[in-house]
């Protein structure tokens, strides 16, 4: 912390006192300004794990890239002798490279940090166009157009900006998302308002190599060194926490808003009779419908998967993966709606269970009725259901002439055999014997009524319980 404030203090005072310093020696100020985050970005490469170190190189080759420019811009300024070197090609070149890497370095961010966070980076590109399209048509595009600035620089200043937005979008999006402060992202945000703010402000003017405009641009480089030292830039490309990506309304007015944003700009500017950039309202326009339509179905997509989640939850067994209680009664009640002709209910009881628990402990317990489940799952035909009840209860439902026989013939075949008890104990194998209730469904039974009359069935029949055999009562 203390080498950031240092760093802060020194190049602060450079960026503050810049346009007190003679004209001669501001472009080369403003190179090693430019060029300052280099150090700390190279020290922050050595340090970081492999696998993270993506984003820091396409940030440090964005500072390369910059430099280069800055070089080439400074030469003409401070050595040939022109008084504006921003529309020389290689300057634009490199501002809009730069611009390229810094975005694609914001990208890695937010996949990494958000867990492959693609829509993350979707809501990155729909804000990209929207904010460029807000800026260029009620700010860059007048002035720009006004000062007769050629066709060849407009996109150039066009496209810097969509970059720069894209890249605010993206870090926006990691900070809003992220499960803790992470000061450099910040700061790195920071930084690209800066260069956001000098390349409006030089458009406006009208001035594009006044000296005044270059604060910000020095500024945003200080802040990008200052994030590059601070102790959180370690934090910015490892895992965070998945972000929640679901749809909900303040997504949905974001969205929206995107939409309607570029025609509601466009269209009143023309109410007012000021000039519109028709072309870019309908390139952005056509753009941002399929962004935003690919957006809401991934969100709706999220929504149905997480809705598919809950209701398993709700209604599964956690252990064994059978169907609950509830989704046992809700099966039933449908069977019974179907007709009751054939419909079998066994309601099985665990004989010998509660030693197992006992001597064994309820890891081994838990291990049983694993088995236990598997075995009844792997004798199910199609249509037929088992579900865990409650504790070393379950219940079978199934249809058909002689379907209730099989099953009970199913199950003693597998009472006869024992069962591994868990890695816990060292595979140690249990025996235990099952108690089972059959009851058919009759006219007018509700579920109420077969469960209660296979209970007490499955009771009568503990009334003959034998470990390592199947008891059986019909009620």
């Amino acid at each position: 912390m203390p080498l950031v404030r240092l760093y802060a203090a020194v190049t602060g005072v450079l960026v503050v006192t810049y346009l007190a310093w003679p004209a001669g020696v501001r472009p080369w100020l403003l190179v090693v300004v430019a060029l300052s985050p280099l150090a700390a970005l190279l020290g922050r490469l050595r340090r970081a794990p492999a696998g993270t170190r993506l984003a820091l190189w396409l940030l440090l080759a964005a500072i390369v890239v910059y430099g280069a420019g800055n070089l080439t811009w400074a030469w003409l300024i401070a050595t040939a002798g022109r008084a504006a070197a921003n529309d020389f090609p290689a300057v634009s070149i490199a501002s809009s490279l730069g611009g390229m890497l810094a975005l694609a370095a914001s990208l890695v961010v937010v996949r990494q940090r958000g867990r492959g966070d693609l829509g993350g980076i979707i809501d990155s590109v729909i804000a990209a166009v929207g904010l460029t399209g807000v800026l260029w048509d009620t700010t860059l595009w007048p002035a720009l157009t006004a000062a007769g600035v050629a066709t060849g620089l407009q996109i150039f200043n066009f496209v810097n900006v969509f970059l720069m937005a894209g890249t605010l979008g993206a870090l926006l999006r990691v900070s809003l998302v992220s499960d803790q402060r992470i000061v450099s992202v910040r700061l790195i945000s920071v930084s690209v308002g800066f260069a956001l703010l000098e390349n409006v402000s030089a458009a406006v003017t009208g001035r594009s190599g006044a000296d005044w405009v270059n604060v910000f641009y020095l500024a945003g480089f200080v802040a990008l060194g200052c994030a590059a030292l601070h102790p959180s830039m370690a934090w910015m490309t490892t895992p965070g926490q998945v972000p929640d990506d679901h749809l909900n309304t303040g997504r949905l007015v974001f969205l929206g808003a995107m939409l309607a944003i570029g025609p509601i700009v466009g269209g009143g500017r023309a109410m007012f009779d000021l000039p519109t950039d028709g072309v870019l309202l309908a390139v952005s326009s056509a753009g941002m419908v399929p962004l935003v339509m690919v957006r809401i179905a991934r969100l709706s997509t999220a929504r149905r998967a997480a809705e598919l989640a809950l209701r398993r939850l709700a209604t599964s067994d956690p252990l064994t993966g059978l169907p609950n209680r509830s989704a046992c009664v809700e099966r039933i009640d449908q069977e019974l709606a179907a007709g009751p002709a054939d419909l079998a209910i066994l309601f099985c009881d665990l004989d010998g269970f509660k030693p197992v628990n006992d001597r064994l402990g309820h890891a081994a317990g838990d291990a049983v009725l694993i088995a236990v489940a598997d075995h009844l799952r792997a004798g199910l035909r199609g249509a037929d259901l088992v579900s865990r009840f409650g504790g070393d209860e379950f219940v079978i439902i199934c249809r058909g002439p002689g379907a209730a026989g099989a099953m009970t013939d199913r199950i003693r075949a597998m009472v006869a055999g024992d069962f591994t008890a868990g890695e816990a104990t060292g595979g140690e194998r249990v025996r235990i014997g099952v108690s089972v209730g059959v009851t058919h469904a009759r006219p007018g039974d509700t579920a109420d009524d077969v469960i209660t009359r296979a209970d007490l069935a499955m009771y009568e029949a503990k009334r003959h319980k034998k470990i390592g055999a199947l008891s059986l009562s019909h009620g």
